[in-house]
């Protein structure tokens, strides 16, 4: 026989695989299963046009997050709670990033925000909208990015995933 459950606050996160070291809420449980997810998506109808790409090294090349099909103007709303760390230009391109706490920060390119560095934001709130400079994917995408610390990208199609957590009988 096997037992299958979804759980909440740092237990989900610890058995999971530790992904964010963040709290699930209890209220961010999905009715049909009661599974939750760490983040949500930070816009409406995801399109995932490039996959997270891990380098094998910290220093080598790929992909540290996911391109979502945006054009300009697209309504961005926050993942998870947080607060705007910054809003501006990073080598001519427009970003802006939250800080979710724990050392978790998401990063959003092109993006411009009203919303001035310190704001709150509460998960599923709009923050910011594709918007301004990048050469990224030439106005059809947003480049969205979690890291952990400042070497430790994670993927961010795994923490909008539901997870359920299964326990087994040992024999």
């Amino acid at each position: 026989m096997t037992a299958s459950l979804c759980a909440t606050g740092a237990l989900a996160c610890t058995l999971t695989g530790g992904m964010t070291g963040m709290p699930v809420r209890a209220d961010d449980a999905v009715p049909e299963t009661g599974c939750t997810t760490v983040m949500t998506w930070p816009v409406e109808r995801p399109k995932v046009t490039s996959p997270f790409d891990e380098p094998e090294q910290r220093w080598l090349a790929g992909h540290r997050g996911v391109d979502l099909e945006a054009e300009a103007g697209t309504e961005l709303t926050a993942p998870a709670d947080g607060t705007v760390s910054f809003a501006g230009k990073v080598g001519g391109k427009s970003v802006v990033s939250l800080n979710h706490g724990n050392g978790m920060t998401s990063s959003f390119e092109p993006a411009a925000t009203d919303l001035d560095v310190g704001a709150s934001v509460l998960r599923g709130e709009p923050f910011a909208r594709s918007d301004g400079k990048s050469d990224h994917c030439d106005d059809a995408c947003v480049h969205w990015g979690v890291r952990r610390s400042k070497d430790d990208y994670l993927d961010p199609q795994r923490l909008v995933s539901k997870r359920r957590i299964a326990l087994k009988p040992v024999e």
